[in-house]
């Protein structure tokens, strides 16, 4: 059974509604050229114009553009890149600790020499020893914060020699 709305499945008997076998072209009918007509009797293609860039080229500069404040002097850097000393002092005591165990290491004499002090500690010597160990580490702490402040100190006194700078 079908509708106007919905045709049936099955093909009908009717070929006066089927719909065309071929495709249906929308595009309007050119007319026929022959090879050998003038260019006059052609037909002429619609061809848009040229493309024309209207952003200026990259080195032009901006013709709107308002006048460079100068740099505020709180920016300007005189000193160059700071010396980075906390860097410099832990890695020269690691680089120490690194060489003394090496050094202990190389040599089985050296080796037999350590293991029988250590075994021989007294628990009192071990902690007096860690304990010492904290401490030096510590006071490597504190070269580097006294390091520091003096290189900020001696940009201070730079800065303030320099005249519009504060």
């Amino acid at each position: 059974m079908s509708t106007s709305e919905i045709p049936d499945a099955a093909p009908s008997a009717d070929t006066s509604a089927a719909a065309p076998s071929t495709p249906v072209d929308l595009a309007p009918p050119v007319p026929a050229v022959a090879v050998d007509a003038p260019v006059s009797d052609a037909v002429t293609a619609v061809v848009p114009p040229p493309f024309t860039d209207t952003r200026p080229p990259a080195w032009e500069p901006p013709t709107a553009t308002a006048p460079a404040l100068p740099e505020p002097a709180a920016s300007v850097d005189l000193t160059g890149p700071r010396v980075r000393w906390a860097g410099i002092v832990w890695g020269l005591v690691l680089a120490t600790i690194a060489a003394v165990a090496l050094w202990i290491l190389l040599d089985p004499a050296r080796q037999l020499a350590l293991t029988s002090w250590l075994v021989d500690l007294s628990p009192a010597t071990a902690v007096a020893i860690a304990v010492l160990l904290l401490g030096l580490f510590a006071l490597i702490a504190g070269i580097v914060g006294i390091a520091r402040r003096a290189q900020r100190g001696l940009e201070r006194r730079r800065a303030a020699s320099v005249p519009g700078r504060i």
